[in-house]
């Protein structure tokens, strides 16, 4: 039997959030204004209310919300790094990631063939030796394979 989109949206965000270590991972679509969930992993690690209150928060974002890093790759197109230590704790990214308990979050813009902006990925990683660079490019190769996105 054949599974479902969503399915296997989530098995690949979830085979890319073990690949790089990560604590959570997600995938958003840009949708017009906004950026709407495709799918959520959260490690095992990670407080059940955190997850729930994540997945909640970042179900559907609007473009303007761009204390999050997920925002602020659909909106400028570019790969960000979001580190936890040069966030303010109260409120956006500096606070989903001191609730994840890591040190930065990569987000990577994901285009279609014709070069069109299409979607965001994001990891939230603990402490981790390879550069933004390094991480980011994993992403990129990671989310070619996924022929449903790209």
């Amino acid at each position: 039997m054949a599974r479902h989109p969503d399915e296997i949206a989530r098995a690949h965000v979830a085979d890319l959030l073990l690949d790089l270590g990560a604590r959570a991972a997600g995938c958003w679509w840009i949708a017009g204004t906004m950026l709407e969930q495709v799918a959520f992993v959260a490690g095992p690690t990670l407080p059940k209310e955190v997850v729930q209150g994540f997945a909640e928060a970042t179900r559907s974002v609007p473009l303007t919300q761009t204390g999050l890093g997920i925002v602020r790759t659909a909106v400028e197109g570019t790969v960000t790094v979001s580190r936890t230590m040069e966030l303010p704790a109260d409120s956006g990214s500096g606070y989903w990631l001191r609730a994840f308990g890591v040190e930065r979050s990569v987000a990577v813009p994901l285009h279609d063939s014709h070069g069109a902006l299409k979607a965001v990925v994001s990891v939230a990683l603990p402490e981790d030796p390879r550069d933004d660079q390094a991480v980011a490019d994993r992403m990129l190769e990671t989310a070619r394979m996924w022929g449903w996105l790209v």
